[in-house]
């Protein structure tokens, strides 16, 4: 017989039993405010977050979900949830979390899914699996990010940097821009991209570059031309600013005439401008997007390109004016040189016969009274060398000496010389005349070859200065060498005669009576450095900047007068620099020259007297003008 509790016994076991009530409801307490922190956490968690159960429906899906892909919880719930998974990748998941092993409950990967208006978005999706006592999956909860915007922004860098990269292995601008146009193409997702430029003289547009999904099309867009009115491209260039257009209208009359004339259906376009400084060159065109919609961020990308793409067409439009600039300029030039080559050749026939008459006439002359011919004689004689010099000097520019000339008339001299000879001797009794018109066509008409020799620049210098000597000695100037000993150099010696003696010459030239040249022979680095420094009146700026031109006077043609050479302000004929520099390239060694010009006489106007001493006695700065002229020899490289 059971024995029935007591009274205090049954108080103890009610007290138990509502200490294990309380408990109970404490915990479920907890449990439910924990459940309301965890909603709430999910509530406000910025990523979209979904539940589902073992049997693959939704259980639970958060607000950042509903902001995402736009389905509610009343839409999904109890649901398996698959219509915002793209066809392609339905069994995706469930194979994914098949492969997983069975001690790992994380699962993590890249993907796509569907918004509910249809938008494709890239996604991290992070999953969490929860495992019966079997391990086999009885719900997970899914965390998702939408990085679509992250992957636009990185492919749209990866793009323009692809882009800056192959600009210089394109040098043609529409290759170019058809490859810019197809990274548009791809990168926005189009079905085409275009560049139009305008052409301002007739008011229409062009499309001088296409990348479209049918090459049909495209070789019929780029043969058409359209009024700047026909297209909204006529807006941006008007406005400046870029255009979207995501549903335009069917009735309209322009978009009606624009699809008949392209040859398709316009659905959605954006246009940029193409901007050069302060007007508009054209507009870079995307238009029917393949999924969605434009938005600000294909317009910041495509803003960027046309930046881009307006650089290479102004590069492209100087480049062809440099072109066509550079060949007329090289045409001119091409002129010009077979002018002065020309005259060069033309100069010689008239000096020689001038020469030769001079000589005669000077024979025919010596039994009347020197006073009363020679002084006119000396004229005539200094003129015709200073065109015998001129001739020289151009001859040297052009560098031809070999003339067609010389082989004329050496071919009639030798047809014809017995009889020739027979002529000249029955007429003036002298025998061996024909040797001596060979040797004078020889002299006048043939090429000298200059042979390149060893060369030690101190004494070839000092031999050149004893030379000059006697040539400036009615001129009070110093002429102070430093020639130092040195290592021979190798070219011809004519050249090298032609610049030591005209460098010398220029410098007394340009330096009043009472002045100083110091003439530098020394070694510098790996070759030989010749100086000639004079404290003369100097050149202006203006000067300095031509001086190597050629047939260009540092004074003003008033000023200007042709007197005896070394001289002061003896007037050169301006072609002995240029000739300098003509041989420097060819000989390969570098001339250069610096100037400062005397502070009393600033500008190529005013005169200098002539002399320090003169210069000193009108009030005024100091004298201190300054031209130096600096020529580098290399040495020969060592074989």
């Amino acid at each position: 017989m059971v024995q029935k509790p007591t009274y205090e016994e049954l108080l103890i076991k009610i007290e138990s039993l509502e200490k294990e009530v309380q408990n109970v409801k404490e915990a479920y307490q907890v449990q439910t405010a924990e459940k309301e922190n965890h909603q709430r956490f999910l509530k406000f968690l910025p990523y979209p977050v979904l539940a589902r159960d073992a049997k693959e429906r939704v259980t639970y899906l958060n607000p950042a979900f509903t902001k995402t892909f736009g389905w509610t919880l009343n839409e999904m719930k109890g649901k398996i949830g698959k219509n915002y998974v793209p066809d392609s990748l339905k069994t995706e998941l469930r194979d994914k979390i098949k492969m997983l092993p069975y001690s790992k409950n994380i699962l993590q990967f890249n993907t796509k899914r569907l918004t509910k208006n249809g938008d494709i978005l890239d996604v991290v999706i992070r999953i969490g699996v929860d495992r019966d006592k079997n391990k086999n999956p009885e719900g997970v909860i899914i965390v998702l990010k939408d990085v679509t915007m992250e992957k636009r922004i990185d492919r749209n860098r990866t793009a323009m940097n692809r882009i800056s990269k192959v600009l210089p292995q394109y040098p043609g601008l529409k290759k170019l821009l058809f490859y810019v146009n197809t990274e548009i193409k791809e990168l926005l997702n189009v079905e085409s991209a275009n560049t139009i430029l305008l052409d301002e003289a007739q008011k229409e547009f062009y499309f001088f570059s296409v990348a479209h999904d049918d090459p049909t099309t495209r070789e019929h867009i780029e043969k058409t031309r359209f009024a700047m009115s026909e297209l909204m491209s006529g807006q941006v260039v008007k406005t400046g600013k870029p255009i979207i257009v995501n549903t335009p209208s069917d009735d309209r009359q322009l978009y009606q005439l624009r699809n008949r004339k392209m040859g398709y259906k316009i659905k959605n376009l954006l246009l940029v401008p193409l901007k050069n400084k302060d007007r508009i060159i054209g507009i870079l065109a995307a238009d029917n997007k393949k999924t969605g919609d434009f938005d600000e961020t294909d317009l910041e990308t495509l803003n960027t390109i046309s930046a881009t793409v307006a650089l290479s067409i102004e590069n492209a439009r100087v480049s062809r004016e440099l072109r066509e600039a550079y060949e007329e300029l090289k045409s001119l030039n091409h002129a010009k040189d077979k002018m002065i080559s020309h005259l060069s050749h033309e100069l010689k026939t008239p000096v020689a016969i001038l020469l030769s008459s001079f000589k005669i006439l000077s024979k025919r002359l010596a039994d009347l009274p020197e006073k009363t011919w020679q002084p006119t004689m000396e004229r005539v004689q200094r003129n015709l060398d200073r065109i015998i010099g001129i001739e020289g000097e151009v001859s040297d520019i052009v560098e031809k000496k070999d003339f067609f000339h010389h082989k004329i008339f050496s071919r009639i001299l030798e047809q014809c010389r017995d009889e020739f000879e027979s002529l000249i001797a029955e007429e003036t009794g002298e025998k061996g005349i024909i040797a001596k018109v060979s040797r004078k066509i020889e002299d006048i008409f043939s090429s000298r070859d200059l042979v390149v020799q060893d060369i030690f620049l101190n004494r070839f210098v000092e031999k050149r200065i004893k030379a000059i000597k006697p040539d400036m000695s009615h001129r009070n100037i110093s002429l102070i060498p430093h020639l130092k000993s040195s290592s021979p150099i190798r070219m011809p010696v004519d050249p090298l005669k032609k610049t030591v003696d005209g460098l010398i010459r220029n410098a007394i030239e340009n330096t009043p009576d009472g002045g100083k040249i110091e003439i530098f022979v020394h070694q510098k680095g790996n070759g030989m450095q010749f100086v000639v420094k004079d404290h003369g009146i100097g050149l202006t700026q203006e000067a300095r900047k031509r001086i190597f031109e050629g047939f260009f006077s540092t004074q003003e043609t008033m000023n200007y007068s042709s007197k005896r050479p070394f001289d002061f302000n003896a007037g050169g004929k301006g072609a002995d620099l240029l000739r300098m520099k003509i041989f420097s390239e060819k000989y390969n060694f570098k001339i250069s020259m610096t100037s400062q010009r005397c502070r009393r006489i600033p500008k190529n106007m005013d005169a200098c007297p002539g002399s320090i001493q003169e210069c000193q006695n009108i009030p005024g700065p100091e004298c201190d003008g300054m031209t130096t002229v600096t020529c580098f020899f290399p040495f020969p490289e060592s074989k």
